[in-house]
């Protein structure tokens, strides 16, 4: 009996002993990733490697492959036996995450500022399991500044610098054409919906002697930056200091004296100027309204091309209609669609002959409108000149300017609420009228036009005032344009001899904020 018990306490301190031993770990796979960051531009496609050891005696094809982020689920992507499994992939990463070389790398297709940060590729396959991490660095280089010029009442010049489309945050520093920097007078930069950032700085400048002055706008992670330069406009006084009211003040006193004694000859020729004047005005707003008859007489049906227009864009009105709004319309990417600039084209395009169109403007607040080359660079930020195509006018900033090469401030009586555009193909000119009075606001005079021209309208900002084009108010001249035989899928009439136009499609895109009813039309 005793031998059984010493037996039996023989068996259960064995199995004790036997339970405290350590189990065997798991055995661990030698996971390798590219050691340095990998640096992707906004819109581009990039492959984040990952590799088993090939001491490994696993097969990539017959594990298990997870690509996480931050959190364990949901996954970038996930693959077992090499087939993904969509029910586990988050929903930011679906139809733009793949595996490519047989499984060991993640493609990731259009990068997104959101995409930036670190990714783990973790390998299991029974009790064995490795991971790795891969850092990607997101960047974008922003569009050309944009400097907008002000001299105030007291001398001092102010400069606005304003660009968008940069990741990540960029600096921005203003410096004279010698190279010396001004500091800013204020600065700020905030990203938009998809993460990229606007940069709006200004500066005071006080030294009249300064007349160039440079915006430049700079990518620290990409190393690389934009700069744009202006010249401060004539006059621009410094401050007035005593001495100079005091000789101010003893010149006003002389003019005084000396208006005196020539009061009566002045008013013997102060009639006489009168009368020259008003002749010369009249003669001057007569030869202008002649003019701008004359090319009214050539009116064009224009509508608005909606495969041209920016996503933000919603047309509508029977594609006569455009407004700028918050939400980013899902459609379908196509070539000649603009992707950065805010912008649409008209359907018509035209090769040569005269034609006329008329463009509500309202009391909007900011837009561009005029013509461009129907080949115009549509993706990215090109800067709005000559020399890339464009001939147009724009309210920005409370000016209305040219958008020539260094920009054209103009000076016009009133702010127009409908612009009359005139196109003469042969004589390359582009005139702009303020339809309020029938002025000129600007020409494009001399250019030499090469291909088609199409109608061009832009909006810099959101807001429930759209640009309207204007219904035609009287008999079109001229031979009516018909669509180019060459292209008939595009469906954009071509002018190649005379001035109407064919009228747009039926189908339109209609803004889930403005009414579809029709306008009516500004007397």
């Amino acid at each position: 009996m005793a031998a059984l018990r010493r037996a039996c306490l023989s068996g259960a301190l064995l199995a004790l002993l036997l339970l405290q031993l350590p189990r065997l770990p798991a055995a661990h796979l030698d996971v390798a990733a590219r050691p340095e960051p990998i640096l992707a531009m906004v819109g581009d496609d990039v492959e984040l490697p990952c590799q088993l050891s090939p001491n490994a005696n696993v097969s990539a094809a017959g594990a298990e492959l997870r690509w996480l982020r931050e959190q364990e689920s949901p996954a970038v992507l996930v693959l077992r036996a090499g087939r993904p499994q969509d029910a586990e992939q988050t929903a930011h990463y679906r139809g733009r995450a793949a595996s490519v070389q047989n499984g060991l790398a993640l493609r990731l297709r259009g990068v997104r500022v959101s995409d930036d940060g670190e990714y783990r590729c973790l390998f299991r396959q029974d009790d064995s399991h490795g991971e790795a991490s891969v850092r990607l660095k997101v960047a974008a280089l922003g569009s050309d500044p944009h400097i907008h010029v002000e001299v105030q009442g007291n001398g001092e010049a102010r400069l606005e610098c304003t660009s968008v489309g940069w990741f990540p945050e960029p600096q921005a520093r203003w410096r004279t054409a010698e190279g010396r920097d001004l500091p800013s007078a204020s600065e700020s930069r905030d990203p938009d919906e998809e993460g990229l950032f606007s940069v709006v700085t200004s500066v005071i400048v006080r030294d009249a002697s300064t007349r160039n002055v440079s915006c430049c706008i700079q990518n620290v992670l990409l190393g690389q930056e934009k700069e744009a330069e202006t010249s401060i406009p004539a006059p621009f006084f410094p401050r007035p200091t005593p001495w100079m009211v005091a000789v101010a003040v003893i010149l006003t006193v002389l003019g005084i004296l000396t208006t005196g004694s020539l009061f009566f000859t002045w008013r013997l020729y102060k009639e006489r100027g009168r009368q020259r004047k008003n002749e010369f005005s009249s003669t001057e707003k007569l030869l202008e309204g002649l003019k701008w008859r004359n090319a009214a007489l050539h009116a064009v049906d224009v509508t608005l091309d909606p495969d041209t227009a920016h996503p933000h864009l919603f047309l509508y009105e029977g594609f006569k209609s455009v407004w700028l709004g918050d939400a980013r319309q899902e459609l379908p990417e196509k070539a000649e669609r603009f992707d950065s600039w805010p912008c649409v084209l008209g359907r018509e395009a035209f090769t040569s002959g005269r034609h006329y169109w008329e463009v509500e403007v309202g009391d909007r607040t900011d837009w561009a409108i005029g013509v461009c080359r129907e080949d115009v660079t549509k993706k990215g930020f090109d800067p709005m000149t000559p020399e890339n195509g464009f001939w147009a006018v724009e309210l920005y900033g409370n000016g209305y300017w040219a958008l020539t090469p260094l920009r054209t401030p103009l000076s016009l009586a009133g702010p127009p609420r409908r612009v009359g555009i005139f196109l003469d193909y042969e004589s390359g000119d582009v005139a702009f009228y303020n339809m309020i009075d029938g002025s000129l606001i600007y020409t494009f005079s001399g250019v030499s036009f090469s291909g088609p021209l199409r109608p061009f309208f832009c909006l810099w900002s959101c807001g429930k005032k759209p640009l309207a084009i204007c219904p035609l108010t009287g008999g079109l001249e001229g031979v009516t344009v018909v669509a180019d035989a060459t292209d008939p899928s595009k469906g954009i009439p071509r002018s190649p001899m005379g001035e109407d136009a064919a009228s747009g499609d039926t189908d339109m895109l209609h803004s889930k904020l403005i009414s579809t009813q029709p306008r009516q039309a500004e007397p």
